[in-house]
């Protein structure tokens, strides 16, 4: 099943340090939703699975990173160009 999960999308991947941090394409997808303020339950809603998957892939991309909180999630695949900055607040209330 996970080799079918990771053919369907691509993977994050990165070299620091000689060690490769790989996060799956719904690892990453949590966290963009993360960095954007959500809550597990409501990227559950925006995914369509529930806030216990969504905190299992939060948990398992926080062991990858080697962090302990969400938000150092977000900090470390951001400087490790893993997930995108978000749209400024100017960019987004032009897209609207």
């Amino acid at each position: 099943m996970r080799a079918l999960h990771e053919d369907r999308a691509a993977i994050s991947e990165v070299r620091t340090q000689d060690q490769e941090v790989t996060l799956s394409p719904r690892q990453t997808e949590c966290l963009f939703w993360v960095q954007q303020g959500k809550s597990s339950r409501d990227i559950g809603v925006i995914l369509g699975v529930s806030h216990r998957i969504v905190e299992r892939h939060v948990a398992r991309a926080c062991a990858k990173l080697g962090v302990r909180t969400r938000v150092q999630a977000v900090v470390r695949a951001r400087t490790l160009g893993l997930i995108a900055d978000p749209p400024s607040p100017t960019v987004a209330a032009r897209l609207g």
